[in-house]
């Protein structure tokens, strides 16, 4: 078995993981691919490298993880992720758990898929720019205080004009993330749908929203006190988006997909890790 290692070395913890991961890993008999020396995160997610493995294992947090699975899912590559920061909910092992790597090679592991986000910037006048979101997408004022105004439609149908701090379209897994922090719902990631949460909406009335996952949303800045907005995707990418500027986002042809070696009712993983955060 060829096993791409891509670690993030600006990472709390994963200096001291990666030699270990690497020694467990040719004990068992795979043949593991690292990128060269001197790549750092996130250059070192190449798909070139990570085309050439039959899967691949990821050693950082949740953004770490979270970067290389929508790299790898055009690809069709599995990812394990161990989990060497703080939170880690998209991580299959922690890092003290490597001698469960006999079980994948083993090939005694099941593949979860996680549906993700086609995040299409349409300029008033230019070419679309798609970007992957496997938590989220956000549509947000910039570092002044004002609110923004953002309407939002699903197809041709109105749904709600927010003013607000910015808005979140969010996937079962961004559920968890951003969306949550902001007074969105929980969703169980075997649900497919997109979850819209208001940030801190000028409204009493503003709720969450969630749309199946066969859903178009679009979201629009309107005319607001002169404030920019600003789409973030997954924590990642920031791009300004201008008024006559359309963010169109829906359910992407790519799920990522995660490799579970253990037992993980979401619900109780759900618990351990935020009450471990109190």
């Amino acid at each position: 078995m060829r096993v791409v290692l891509i670690p993030n070395e600006k990472a709390a913890g994963v200096p001291s993981a990666v030699g270990p991961v690497r020694e467990a890993l040719t004990r068992l008999g795979a043949k593991v691919l690292l990128p060269p020396d001197g790549l750092a995160f996130p250059g070192n997610a190449d798909e070139g490298l990570l085309s050439s493995g039959d899967l691949v294992i990821v050693l950082g947090g949740d953004g770490t993880i979270i970067h290389t699975a929508k790299r790898a899912a055009p690809l069709g590559k599995a990812v394990l992720g161990i989990n060497c920061g703080t939170l880690g909910f998209m991580a299959g092992l922690e890092s003290d758990e490597l001698e469960r790597l006999s079980a994948l090679i083993g090939g005694r592991f099941t593949v979860e898929k996680r549906m993700m986000l086609s995040v299409q910037v349409c300029p008033a006048a230019g070419v679309p720019v798609e970007y992957q979101a496997l938590n989220e997408a956000v549509l947000a004022r910039g570092p002044q205080s004002r609110m923004v105004k953002i309407a939002v439609s699903s197809g041709e149908e109105p749904v709600a004009t927010y003013n607000a701090d910015g808005v979140i379209v969010a996937t079962p897994t961004g559920s968890t993330a951003y969306s949550l922090s902001a007074g969105g719902p929980i969703v169980d990631p075997a649900v497919d749908c997109l979850l819209l949460t208001p940030v801190c909406p000028h409204s009493l009335y503003a709720r969450s929203y969630i749309f199946s996952a066969a859903a178009r949303l679009t979201l629009r800045p309107e005319e607001s006190r002169g404030e920019a907005a600003y789409l973030t995707v997954d924590g990642e990418e920031s791009v300004r988006i201008y008024l006559g500027d359309a963010v169109q986002i829906s359910r992407s042809a790519y799920p990522a997909s995660l490799i579970r070696l253990k037992e993980q009712p979401f619900y109780q993983t759900l618990h351990q890790k935020l009450t471990s955060r109190r």
